[in-house]
């Protein structure tokens, strides 16, 4: 399913490791929110959501609710920074 403007979403702070994508727990930690537009940001395509959710170690916070946030597009190559 391709993601949209103005779908909801869930998006997670850790893609893989030990955190995974956990949404319950202290390994949980993710925000949930509306896709508000698609935009290049740092050299790639990013979705633009505004959270009214976030999770952090699977404890409900306000740090990030009511601001955006940029994770990329999905498919986006990872790129190592040296």
């Amino acid at each position: 399913m391709e993601i949209q403007i103005g779908n909801r979403v869930r998006s997670f702070d850790f893609a893989d490791g030990p955190e995974g994508r956990a949404v319950t727990g202290e390994r949980a930690c993710y925000v949930e929110g509306t896709v508000i537009d698609v935009e290049e940001v740092e050299g790639c395509s990013r979705y633009r959501i505004w959270v009214d959710r976030d999770v952090f170690q699977g404890k409900e916070l306000e740090t990030r609710v009511d601001t955006y946030v940029f994770p990329p597009v999905n498919g986006t190559p990872i790129v190592e920074i040296k």
